[in-house]
């Protein structure tokens, strides 16, 4: 129960995380850049990014052990999202910004599942993962559902839009943190 109720936190640092981060990332982009040039062409950067990031982790997946790769990615993804928050005071186009960010909401996606489904993978047995493979998943649906419900409410009392980013680091720091645990 100790390692399931593990799972299920991170799994909800996970849901929050991308939830946050993503209606964050769509939203700047989708007012600052045009849908009929700029999305299509944002869009094919993403899944090439995808792609790479996908492909370097399964290289590095066979040739040094999970954890230093699981903590390594989770601290790229969480060096990014800070960027993204803080990086207005580096860039002088604050634009090129939410460009970046949106660009990488499928390599945070599918690094933040791959080291989920990895740590996953690594805890339980065959027999023990299909008895609760469903509870475990369960925490990302609950903190998404939170979290789009709440992002209304917290835009319709004038929060920042940029806070969803400040969420999104703090979900991912603790769910670096869970990992470590």
């Amino acid at each position: 129960s100790g390692a399931v109720f593990l799972l299920l936190a991170i799994s909800f640092m996970l849901g929050m995380f991308l939830a946050t981060v993503t209606v964050a990332s769509q939203s700047l982009f989708l007012t600052h850049f045009t849908e009929n040039f700029d999305l299509p062409r944002a869009l094919t950067i993403s899944g090439l990014l995808g792609l790479v990031t996908t492909a370097i982790y399964n290289f590095l997946q066979g040739r040094i052990p999970f954890s230093l790769l699981a903590i390594g990615s989770l601290s790229i993804v969480l060096a990014l999202t800070a960027f993204i928050e803080f990086g207005d005071y580096f860039v002088e186009d604050i634009n090129n910004l939410y460009y970046y960010g949106f660009t990488l909401i499928l390599p945070f996606t599918f690094v933040s599942q791959l080291v989920f489904w990895g740590s996953f993978e690594r805890m339980f047995n065959l027999r023990q993962a299909k008895r609760v493979i469903g509870s475990v998943d369960l925490g990302t649906m609950v903190a998404q559902i939170l979290a789009f419900f709440t992002i209304p409410v917290l835009l319709q009392l004038g929060v920042p839009i940029t806070t969803l980013f400040t969420i999104g680091l703090f979900s991912v720091g603790g769910y670096l943190l869970l990992f470590f645990l």
